[in-house]
């Protein structure tokens, strides 16, 4: 009997993705990518974004200046033109520094979600309170993330976007 997802002898175990520094970069690409954000999804976006700015202990401004940087180096890639990077950099700041004042912290929130879990008695009221609050924070972020984008998509041209958004289609391995 075999249990969960075994591997035979000629697989090598896979190893676990980290998400970290890639996390933050792949949130911001969605944030700026066009079309990007469509392609990872929204609710991913602004999850990876709160993750990467804690993991590397930023500040919405030192996050913003950093959101410039990063678009710099992606749109080098897609050979964009100085005005399109002033334009979509002007864009991903702005966003990043709109996503930093929702308050979203999600250490915070694992830690009121296991005291409310630990308590002696567990109080329904209270979790569904968590819940809506975060539910409520994560709704802002994906719509902003998605205002970003469809600010961002017209600057470039459609084959800049579909180059943008290349390295997250399936790719078959046959």
């Amino acid at each position: 009997m075999t249990i969960g997802n075994q591997t035979g002898p000629e697989t090598p175990p896979q190893p676990r993705r980290r998400w970290g520094r890639r996390a933050l970069v792949a949130g911001l690409l969605v944030v700026l990518g066009g079309a990007g954000g469509f392609a990872i999804g929204t609710h991913k976006a602004a999850a990876m974004f709160w993750h990467g700015m804690h993991h590397m202990q930023m500040d919405p401004q030192a996050a913003a200046d950093h959101a410039v940087h990063r678009v710099d180096r992606v749109l080098s890639h897609v050979e964009a033109n100085a005005e399109q990077k002033a334009k979509v950099e002007a864009i991903a700041k702005s966003a990043v520094l709109d996503l930093a004042k929702l308050g979203v912290n999600p250490k915070e929130t694992h830690e009121k979600f296991l005291t409310l879990l630990r308590a002696d008695k567990i109080d329904p009221a209270a979790l569904e309170a968590l819940r809506a609050e975060q539910v409520a924070k994560w709704d802002a972020a994906s719509k902003r993330i998605v205002q970003a984008v469809t600010e961002a998509a017209p600057v470039l041209t459609p084959e800049q976007r579909r180059e943008l958004t290349e390295p997250w289609l399936p790719h078959d391995s046959h």
